[in-house]
């Protein structure tokens, strides 16, 4: 069975690998040690989430607009969880529990395409994908730690590749008017905060602007279409 996942995982292993060693640079630079940087990365299991603690913590925020930045961007974990668990109905609650509190985004999207493709897939095989991922993450980052310490390399250029990873996630995503919406006004929103000086809540205070504008936007356009088809 873990041969098998290996035959499907790999190219997401490499991925990890050339994301996860920046993290870990750009998480030694905050003072973690290489054993509490794979730690971390090996039960907080959201990269996106890691590099924004790092990047924040390195730029002075405050430990509430950090916790609060991480979780607006964490929630949607919750999401990845109800979704995954009507496929779960054969399973026990241990076994649940287990793939829930180990689950990835990448993770996500295998099991839940093998679970909806009605293949021989189940929360055993899901519980062992997470678990290789898991351990693929905090391996890169832990290595990425010690690479770090040895050789300098500048924070600037690591810590793009969280940029870099967000850009990708958003071109990734269904062009629609509520993306754009929100994107734009997500950008619009932590410039007018940092130039008004409300650096500690920028970054939370952009994700919900953005999130709200949207769904207000879609609520009058979608109005007033239903209007006009009247």
């Amino acid at each position: 069975m873990v041969l098998r996942i290996f035959k499907i995982v790999w190219p997401v292993m490499l991925t990890y690998i050339a994301i996860g060693a920046p993290c870990g640079m750009i998480m030694g630079q905050t003072g973690m040690e290489p054993w509490m940087v794979f730690a971390l990365s090996s039960t907080f299991v959201t990269g996106s989430g890691q590099f924004m603690i790092c990047n924040l913590w390195l730029a002075g925020v405050p430990a509430a607009s950090i916790v609060a930045s991480v979780a607006a961007i964490s929630s949607r974990f919750a999401l990845y969880s109800a979704s995954i668990a009507p496929h779960l109905t054969g399973a026990s609650k241990r076994q649940t529990l287990a793939v829930a509190a180990t689950l990835t985004e990448e993770a996500y999207g295998i099991s839940l395409a093998k679970l909806v493709e009605g293949e021989d897939w189940g929360p055993r095989e899901s519980f062992v994908l997470n678990v290789i991922l898991i351990a693929t993450w905090g391996v890169s980052c832990t290595m990425g730690a010690i690479v770090g310490a040895v050789v300098d390399v500048p924070t600037a250029i690591a810590a793009f590749v969280c940029t870099s990873l967000f850009i990708c996630l958003l071109f990734s995503q269904r062009l629609s008017r509520g993306n754009v919406v929100a994107a734009v006004s997500g950008a619009v929103s932590v410039a007018v905060c940092k130039f008004l000086g409300l650096t500690n809540i920028a970054v939370p205070a952009s994700v919900v602007a953005g999130i709200a504008i949207a769904l207000a936007c879609d609520a009058v356009f979608d109005g007033r279409g239903a209007r006009d088809a009247r």
